[in-house]
């Protein structure tokens, strides 16, 4: 019991400081693929500074629900690959959406099943067509291994879909220094090349 604690808490720790960087200096990367576009995207309402939020940390390969400055839950997802980027910035879950069809721009449509990547559950972050999923390669968590999109698990997909709105904050960081599973210090490892150029994290 103690050990999962410990875990959680080094979990909150490298989260926490990677919201601190991203309040300075967040900002909305530019989409340089083609994404699916699902009609019916909206924002939603502005929510409270203690609501709840999603903060995903790119070189930690997690993702945080937190509630004001409390750690909810945290999960590990795969991010994109080194020339398919996750984007860093400041982002809101627009659609929602169970055993979505996949709609790649210029490409036949995907229906739901176990052939759609974006396996039963899918949470749209972006205009451009990043979002947060399930998906049907279940080893790709824990790795760089999408086109930009934030992977789940399929359990960890359905619980996190049932925590979260339209309109809940999305911020993705990319923050190299954290805490492993045991609490101690560590550096992730420089998924993008962006630790000698500051002013890219």
């Amino acid at each position: 019991m103690s050990t999962t604690r410990h875990m959680i808490t080094a979990t909150a720790l490298a989260l926490s400081l990677g919201l601190l960087m991203s309040l300075v200096s967040a900002r909305l990367a530019a989409a340089t693929e083609d994404h699916f576009d699902l009609p019916g995207d909206t924002w939603g309402a502005p929510l409270r500074d203690d609501s709840l939020r999603i903060l995903i940390n790119v070189p930690a390969k997690r993702l945080a629900l937190v509630q004001g400055t409390t750690l909810v839950r945290a999960y590990p997802i795969a991010v994109g690959r080194p020339w398919t980027q996750t984007p860093r910035g400041s982002f809101r879950i627009l659609q929602k959406a169970k055993d979505p069809t996949w709609a790649p721009k210029g490409r036949p449509a995907v229906p739901p099943g176990p052939g759609n990547p974006l396996g039963n559950r899918w949470m749209r972050i972006s205009p451009s067509g990043y979002g947060i999923h399930a998906t049907n390669e279940p080893n790709s968590i824990g790795h760089a291994r999408s086109h930009g999109c934030i992977r789940m698990s399929r359990a960890d997909a359905e619980d996190l879909f049932e925590r979260v709105v339209v309109g809940t904050p999305v911020e993705i960081v990319y923050d190299l220094d954290g805490f492993d599973d045991d609490g101690n210090p560590t550096r992730f490892a420089d998924l993008y090349g962006l630790g000698a150029n500051p002013r890219s994290l």
